[in-house]
């Protein structure tokens, strides 16, 4: 059997599909969350996802950080930056590792 060649010509860049899953995302959901690691794809989701919120007048965005107590002290510096930012609503979660 033969490959199927699925490649389609797309003239949009990665940026403005990116902007348009997200522009989508709102148009179908009440609520929109980031989960947000510290980690740099999703702080490319959660700028990119500020983008629109701000353009949409959704802010504060909510964000989800998930603490799993053994996260190095710089990521732990910059997600609390992110979180004091006035455009994010932090919900930072931890449970005990044991």
């Amino acid at each position: 059997m033969g490959r199927i060649n699925k490649k389609r010509d797309i003239q949009k860049d990665v940026y403005t599909l990116a902007l348009e899953r997200i522009n989508r995302t709102y148009d179908i959901f009440d609520n929109v969350v980031v989960m947000f690691s510290g980690g740099k794809d999703s702080t490319v989701c959660l700028n990119l996802t500020l983008q629109v919120a701000k353009e949409r007048n959704k802010l504060p965005l909510q964000v989800y950080f998930f603490d799993e107590e053994a996260i190095p002290y710089e990521t732990i510096d910059y997600v609390t930056r992110v979180a004091n930012e006035p455009d994010v609503k932090m919900n930072w979660l931890c449970l005990p590792v044991k």
